[in-house]
């Protein structure tokens, strides 16, 4: 039986401290993922403004030529494969650096969990559990695909049962039946979300493969579901407020001094950036504390 949430955030939460340094690298593999997206940015960039300049000056005196250029350069095929061919080498990089960095960090945080926090097993996990987790992070983005697009055709569904009542057939049964279509539509991927968060876990923790580790993540699923539920729900809602309660602040703080010259505020928006990484690398380390209890731990311990 899995522990409650309140018991494996305890635990996540002690580990993290027993183990702060890894906030350090953490805070790396958060920065150079955005980094590896950054390549598709700057191409997009670059091809629009020379499609624009390349319009205006065929028609200089066209106000609209500009827009134009760059709305005809981003319709083109050959823009939409290059941006989006380097956008997602960029993403499955990112995805793999992260497989890389989970599969050290969650037996360190597991280890300290349990009072083993002098125990070495950061390289060892990233040397020996690298393969299992990387094939069960891509089991898990297939899991994932799938359950985004049942959300979507069970959407659909109910969208399009809606406009047929709205013209006056409508029912308790079908409106009974569009509110259970969206609850599922909600609660199956998050829940499948969840799963596959955790059969990586248990790949990295107890070297599972991934039939095995997601076989075992159901198990530990169904066994608590709703602490498994509450606990990616908490950590999602504090994810994503977290930084941009930082930027937000750090925008205010800034804000101040907006009259300044704009080399003099790189400085403290680089820093704010920093920051921000970091709380998402700080929030990250701790759900991976937790998720490490959940996937591992009993109730009993």
């Amino acid at each position: 039986m899995p522990p409650t949430f309140g018991a494996a955030l305890g635990l996540g939460l002690s580990a993290l401290r027993r183990q702060a340094w890894l906030l350090a690298p953490g805070l790396v593999v958060a920065i150079a993922r955005r980094v590896l997206t950054w390549p598709a940015l700057a191409v997009a960039w670059a091809l629009l403004a020379r499609g624009a300049l390349l319009a205006l000056s065929h028609r200089p005196l066209d106000p609209g030529a500009a827009l134009a250029g760059a709305a005809a350069t981003a319709s083109s095929p050959r823009f939409l494969a290059l941006v989006g061919g380097l956008w997602l080498a960029g993403v499955l990089c990112g995805a793999a650096l992260r497989g890389v960095w989970l599969a050290g960090a969650l037996p360190t945080l597991a280890g300290a969990a349990v009072g083993e926090g002098g125990t070495p097993r950061f390289a060892a996990g990233v040397a020996y559990g690298t393969p299992r987790v990387l094939a069960a992070s891509l089991l898990g983005l297939v899991l994932d695909l799938s359950a985004g697009l049942f959300a979507l055709t069970l959407a659909l569904g109910a969208l399009r049962i809606t406009l047929h009542a709205a013209g006056g057939n409508g029912s308790a049964v079908l409106a009974v039946a569009v509110a259970g279509a969206l609850t599922l539509a909600i609660a199956v991927p998050l829940a499948l979300s969840v799963v596959a968060d955790a059969a990586v876990a248990r790949a990295a923790l107890r070297a599972e493969g991934p039939a095995r580790a997601f076989a075992s993540a159901v198990r530990r699923f169904l066994a608590r579901p709703g602490t498994f539920v509450l606990a990616a729900m908490v950590f999602g809602f504090v994810a994503s407020l977290a930084p941009a309660t930082v930027e937000a602040f750090g925008g205010a703080a800034t804000g101040l001094v907006k009259d300044a010259p704009a080399l003099l505020l790189a400085g403290p928006n680089l820093m704010l950036a920093v920051a921000a990484a970091g709380v998402a690398a700080l929030v990250d380390l701790a759900w991976l504390g937790t998720l490490a209890a959940l996937v591992c731990a009993d109730a009993r311990d």
